[in-house]
């Protein structure tokens, strides 16, 4: 056997050896393996390692119930041994591989082999362990599932035997089995054999052995057993050791009240406690004396099949009780409980005491099972049909004695088979209730279940699908438009068909409409329009229908166009009067908008009528409503649409889902940006995509599109594009696809790509002229393309472009969009004509109140006039100080690479009042409220606390009433 040995001394580091003290001293922190109260059993383990090191080798069984840590015991074992000297093995026996020749001892054994299996041969081992290779080799593996003949067995168990007992000659051995009532007869074939050898050798031999288990009485165990030198059976905890448990468990130490509750409910069984603990934490609970309570009525897990075994041993009354309170799970109702097990009074109170007695319960007057498990387990007793039975009759039990109706729909909700139109009607009230407290998962869960109850093709299913489309739309948009394009047809009048298809149709939400949605609206519409009545029902229908289809071609040139001329063609007043005027005209205007078709003067009042007329709804996410919100941010008139946001919100708080908050968290993004609170903006955007469920994929069409938008005036297209591209959706959604270019061309542009950065803005020029849509203000590529231009030298095309743009955003209105291009055609602008447009942009700006486009057009004039020129270094050292006061980080970096290291924030901190700060200063001094200011000047009443607060800190003053004295000495300071 030299060469066996000498494989294993050269492969002995990569054995699983341990190193723990054989001199008897109790290790700190075995307590931290579950191991309290287990020194004696470990003393006694470590007296045979000693003795099974000196050569004198036996077998340790360690059993007992479940929970009662033999496994961690068996763990512990591993850690005992001399520093390099114990070769231990362990093996984890399986019920599910009981049938796997020699799967245990192949866990033992092939470790130690210390290279790979395939490398050996049934000839591979010599002397007496020649035969393991039966086992071992690579050629055995395909016969560990066979039959093996009583000669070729004799062979391979002597050859292992005597290949561990070669392993151990030249170190002690430490085998370990796990579970040995689930191992093999092979496996248990050869342990017992060498068992017999041990004694002899310096080897020891340690399992574990579930009492109780079936498999701990095979024979085969048994004279395992009896070959055993020591047979050790760890007792349940006491209280000490319980405390140790709980306070290693939570890190700290724990009231007495708590450990006695954790200890009274375990009964010391170390699994148990563990459960207790595990169940407590999960429900917040603390090892204090306030808690102690609530973890008196916790249960540890119980062992599943030991219960089963004795809930079939019951009386057949004992065991109705408790399946009628499986079903009923918690409504102590003692009427519906008689009514369920069918017994009478008598009979049930002695069932009930009978369930107290053997301590599945603690109450008869109070029939509750004192741990889920317990529950669980005396479901799994009850047969199919039985258990169906009992749910069928529990569910209208409680609809005819009163209870909430969700209760019956419960009962239904756990049955698989199909019921009757009772059930049905129960399971469709239940989802009214869910809907009305704000819980469209569980409204469509019961309408799941209801359509399992009706097979039939006709209106009541058709009715039945239309409701769960309903409830879906605010989770499942996809799902939502598959129930409403199998309903429609279903239903009986056109007017049933046109109110299912505006209502459930959410156009904001869907992702590029499909072939069916548009055929569907079409259909509609015209089989509404073929009845031809003029009612104001059919009238309604037929606007809401017309909004729908309008709104999908919203991306379409000559749908733009159709839909400009259809604004013209009517009057106002009356679409704001109706719900579906309101969302007609939401899409006319943002049509004429994108088409620039009219000015943001014209469009802003009327958007802002419509919300006027409009309830803030958490619902409007489902119409073409947002597209008002659109218009005005676009048009810069955001009070109206900011109020109106934040009311929509609350309700949807209340009474909303995920998707319509993280839209409206999406809107109001938007409506931060137009606003120049930058910082605000992107805090929404992470509510927005955190509501959507945390990742960009999980975004509806309608936050991608605002989310990016705000990535991209943020100055953040890396995130814009993999907003963009994680959506999946700008192949197949044109304005996608342009704000996709927009991106793709921003980030080339900072990597130096001009030329490719120039296509990609070129691109998505195309696609919006393609779509008619001309506002600089929706997607200002021109601008972004005429800087690529003047870069590149082509400063003729670059000075084209930008006098467009131009043009076309004095025509547009909006003083923020023009300020932006007029800054750009400052930057394209050779000579003092360039400063004067940065200066005019700059003089818009002091208007408007957006401070974060005040700053970045500031940096642009202080970096054209250069640091040096003092005009040049007031507009730098300004825009440092915005750019650090409203959180514009990589802003404030480049202006502070445009001062030089050696501007301090003191230099920003004294820059002097605006001309607009001054004037609301003086204002404000001279008595006039913030109103009346606002009022005199036409600019929100928010711009006017703003120019205080910052005046107030420039001026190092406290407030209003120091105004005057400040001013009067800043103006003799400026004069002089």
């Amino acid at each position: 056997m030299t060469g066996r040995n000498s494989n294993a001394s050269h492969h002995r580091a990569r054995l699983t050896a341990t190193t723990p003290s054989l001199d008897g001293r109790a290790d700190t922190k075995r307590h931290r393996a579950g191991l309290a109260e287990r020194e004696t059993e470990l003393t006694s383990v470590t007296a045979a390692l000693r003795t099974a090191a000196e050569g004198h080798g036996s077998v340790v069984v360690v059993q007992g119930p479940l929970g009662v840590g033999k496994s961690a015991l068996l763990g512990a074992v591993s850690g005992l041994g001399a520093p390099s000297d114990i070769l231990t093995l362990r093996a984890q026996a399986a019920a599910a591989e009981h049938d796997f020749s020699f799967g245990v001892v192949r866990q033992l054994i092939e470790p130690a082999l210390g290279f790979p299996r395939s490398t050996r041969t049934i000839h591979g081992f010599d002397g007496d362990a020649a035969d393991a290779g039966l086992v071992l080799s690579a050629e055995a593996l395909g016969d560990q599932a066979s039959t093996w003949p009583e000669e070729k067995l004799k062979r391979a168990l002597s050859g292992l035997v005597a290949l561990v007992g070669d392993m151990s000659r030249d170190r002690t051995t430490l085998l370990l089995v796990d579970d040995l009532h689930w191992a093999d007869v092979e496996s248990l074939q050869m342990l017992c054999r060498l068992a017999r050898t041990v004694p002899n050798q310096r080897i020891l031999l340690v399992c574990t052995l579930l009492t109780g288990d079936v498999g701990a009485e095979q024979p085969l165990v048994r004279e395992l057993l009896s070959l055993a030198e020591h047979t050790l059976g760890p007792a349940n905890l006491r209280l000490d050791s319980t405390r140790f448990v709980v306070e290693e468990h939570y890190g700290t130490s724990a009231d007495e009240e708590f450990v006695r509750a954790c200890h009274e409910r375990s009964g010391g069984n170390p699994l148990f406690l563990r459960s207790i603990l595990t169940e407590a934490q999960h429900h917040d609970l603390k090892p204090v004396t306030a808690h102690a309570a609530d973890a008196s009525v916790l249960r540890p897990s119980l062992l599943q099949r030991r219960l089963l075994v004795f809930l079939k041993s019951l009386p057949d009354p004992v065991r109705r009780s408790a399946f009628a309170m499986t079903v009923l799970d918690g409504n102590t109702d003692p009427y519906l409980l008689i009514r369920l097990t069918g017994l009478d009074p008598v009979r049930q109170a002695d069932s009930l005491r009978a369930l107290k007695d053997v301590g599945l319960i603690a109450d008869p007057r109070r029939p509750v099972f004192t741990h889920p498990v317990v529950r669980d387990a005396v479901e799994e007793c009850m047969e199919l049909e039985e258990r169906t039975a009992l749910r069928v009759i529990a569910a209208k039990l409680l609809h005819q004695s009163g209870h909430p109706i969700e209760q019956a729909a419960e009962q239904l909700m756990a049955v698989a088979t199909p019921q009757d139109r009772r059930a049905t009607r129960i399971l469709r009230a239940a989802a009214v209730i869910a809907m009305r407290r704000g819980a469209p998962r569980d409204a469509a869960g019961y309408l799941r279940r209801a359509l399992l109850n009706n097979t039939s093709v006709g209106p009541e299913r058709g009715r039945l699908l239309i409701d769960l489309a309903a409830a879906e739309r605010s989770f499942a948009t996809a799902a939502s438009m598959g129930h409403l394009l199998e309903a429609v047809p279903l239903l009986d009048s056109v007017q049933e068909r046109a109110a299912a298809v505006t209502d459930l149709i959410a156009p904001v939400l869907m992702n590029p409409a499909s072939f069916q949605v548009e055929e569907l609206l079409h259909r509609v519409a015209a089989d509404l329009a073929q009845i031809g009545s003029s009612s104001a029902t059919d009238h309604e229908l037929a606007l809401r229908l017309e909004a729908r289809q309008r709104f999908l071609r919203r991306y379409d040139p000559l749908g733009v166009k159709d839909a400009i001329q259809r604004l013209d063609s009517l009057g106002t007043r009356p679409l704001m009067r109706t719900r579906g005027g309101r969302e007609l005209l939401a899409v006319l205007l943002d049509a004429s908008a994108a088409a620039h078709a009219a000015s943001a003067a014209e469009l802003a009042p009327l958007a802002t009528q419509l919300l006027h007329f409009e309830q803030p709804s958490h619902a409007h996410v489902h119409t073409p409503l947002p597209l008002a919100v659109h218009v005005l941010t676009a048009a810069e008139q955001t009070e109206v649409a900011a109020w109106w946001l934040n009311s929509a919100y609350q309700v949807a708080v209340n009474r909303g889902d995920n998707v319509e908050l993280a839209v409206i968290r999406a809107e109001q993004a938007l409506v931060s940006l137009a606003l120049g609170d930058v910082a605000d903006a992107k805090t929404k955007v992470r509510q927005a995509k955190a509501l959507a469920g945390g990742g960009l994929h999980g975004l509806p069409v309608a936050c991608v599109t605002l989310v990016a938008f705000v990535a991209l005036k943020t100055s953040e297209p890396k995130l814009a594009e993999r907003i963009l591209r994680k959506s999946r959706l700008d192949m197949e959604h044109p304005c996608l696809a342009a704000q996709s270019a927009v991106a793709q061309g921003s980030i080339a542009a900072r990597m130096g790509m001009a030329e490719r950065s120039l296509d990609h803005f070129l691109r998505a020029g195309n696609l919006l002229a393609q779509m008619g849509w001309r506002n600089p203000a929706f997607l200002p590529w021109a601008r972004y393309a005429a800087l690529i231009h003047h870069r590149l030298g082509d400063t003729a095309r670059a000075t084209e472009l930008i006098l467009n743009e131009v043009e076309a955003a004095r025509s547009w209105g909006a003083p923020v969009t023009l300020a932006q291009t007029l800054a750009a055609q400052g930057r394209v602008t050779a000579g003092r004509a360039g400063i004067e447009h940065l200066e005019e942009s700059l003089e818009i700006l002091e208007k408007s109140g957006n401070r974060y486009e005040l700053c970045k057009v500031l940096n642009l004039l202080g970096q054209r006039l250069g640091p040096k020129d003092t005009k040049g270094r007031a507009a730098l050292v300004r825009a440092l100080k915005l750019s650090k006061e409203y959180d514009i980080p990589w802003l404030t970096e480049k202006i502070q690479s445009g001062l030089g290291a050696k501007t301090s924030m003191a230099d920003a901190d004294s820059a002097p009042l605006t001309p607009s700060e001054r004037k609301v200063a003086r204002l404000a001094a001279s008595g006039l409220s913030n109103q009346e200011i606002a009022d005199d000047l036409a600019i929100s009443r928010r711009m006017i606390e703003r120019h205080l607060t910052s005046s107030y800190r420039k001026l190092s003053i406290e407030g209003r009433s120091d105004l005057a004295a400040a001013l009067g000495m800043e103006g003799a300071d400026s004069g002089a």
